[in-house]
């Protein structure tokens, strides 16, 4: 079976530096994110007999032949590699016989493969600093996995999954449709907005009490985060973490370098992603595992009992990157969800 195998090498090299995204970053931003991510993906074709076509060096070819495969070079960019690049890559692909497309990124690589108007399915390997699409695997295992189902089990149905990203203002927009296979371990899209609650707002005045106690607290990012946000500071930022020094804004869109330069002990406070469930691993990259070691755990959380309800498995899902991590941070917590309400909610490794 022949398989395109395109990698964004920046993918995911924004999230430590308090970013949206990666576009425009340049090579020095590479921190091998992507290809790590991409390698693990790979696992799930060993001994499958698969033809990897491909693009030069870091799109894919040095990860493959790492890998132990031996790719097939159908593209060449001509410096580093653009978005213009993926769309291109996949197009040589497709036209060299591919019958599925793996691609590693994010929300902007998905846009990129959408531009090339792929006539077979695609998966997306979720390596982004945002992933607001359904087109992605819930993480590199996961998409190690399915490519396993896909080489050596039955036929596989396919089904139509959105590409989504923010826009220019930072509205969640969606850009069309591909294929992609229908298996349990794709994540759903996320949802677009959050209903107003009236419970969620007892939940978010309790917590700013607890956040106005405690001497160092980091504030995740989310509709829900910022809502708390504004009734400790008046200000916020709505996709980034934000520390706070008493109740006072301390650092606004803090990068991962600067909340490892804060003292050990901090609350941390998270919002989840709605229609996905993620609590880790989604938008919030500077919280990673160096972060995560030097914070309390278990974090507060704060979700809408109807955003829970309406999770398509239930629970909580982390992807910090590091396989060990995620399996310890498995377990039950309590997400807060009005005025002395809580819900027991698991959380599992993507």
């Amino acid at each position: 079976m022949r398989l395109g195998f395109i990698v964004n090498p920046l993918a995911g090299a924004g999230g430590p530096l308090a970013l949206k995204g990666s576009d425009g970053l340049g090579l020095n931003a590479a921190v091998g994110w992507a290809a790590a991510r991409a390698a693990l993906a790979l696992k799930g074709l060993a001994g499958t007999g698969a033809r990897l076509l491909t693009g030069s060096g870091a799109m894919g070819e040095a990860i493959a032949i790492a890998a132990g495969f031996a790719p097939t070079v159908v593209q060449k960019p001509k410096g580093y590699p653009t978005g213009a690049d993926t769309t291109a890559c996949v197009e040589a692909c497709l036209a060299a016989g591919a019958q599925l497309i793996i691609f590693v990124g994010g929300d902007g690589t998905a846009r990129d493969v959408l531009a090339a108007q792929p006539d077979v399915p695609v998966l997306g390997v979720p390596a982004g600093v945002k992933m607001h699409s359904s087109v992605f695997a819930t993480s590199p295992g996961a998409a190690a996995a399915m490519l396993g189902k896909a080489m050596c089990g039955p036929l596989i149905d396919m089904v139509d999954a959105e590409v989504i990203d923010r826009d220019a203002a930072g509205d969640i927009r969606l850009y069309g449709t591909l294929k992609v296979l229908d298996l349990a371990s794709r994540q759903a899209a996320k949802a677009a907005r959050a209903d107003a609650d009236a419970a969620l707002a007892g939940a978010i005045a309790e917590v700013a009490a607890m956040v106005r106690a405690a001497p160092l607290c980091l504030i995740g990012p989310g509709l829900t985060m910022h809502s708390l946000k504004m009734a400790l500071a008046g200000k916020g930022t709505m996709l980034g973490v934000d520390v706070f020094a008493g109740g006072a804004l301390l650092i606004e869109n803090a990068t991962q370098a600067q909340l490892l330069e804060q003292p050990g002990g901090a609350l941390l406070v998270l919002g989840v992603v709605g229609g996905q469930g993620f609590l880790l691993g989604r938008g919030n990259q500077q919280l990673g595992p160096d972060v995560l070691a030097r914070v309390q755990w278990p974090p507060i959380i704060i979700a809408s009992a109807a955003k829970l309800a309406a999770l398509p498995r239930p629970a909580l899902l982390v992807d910090t990157g590091d396989a060990a991590l995620d399996a310890r941070l498995a377990g039950y917590v309590q997400v807060r969800t009005g005025s002395r309400q809580a819900m027991m909610m698991r959380i599992d490794a993507a």
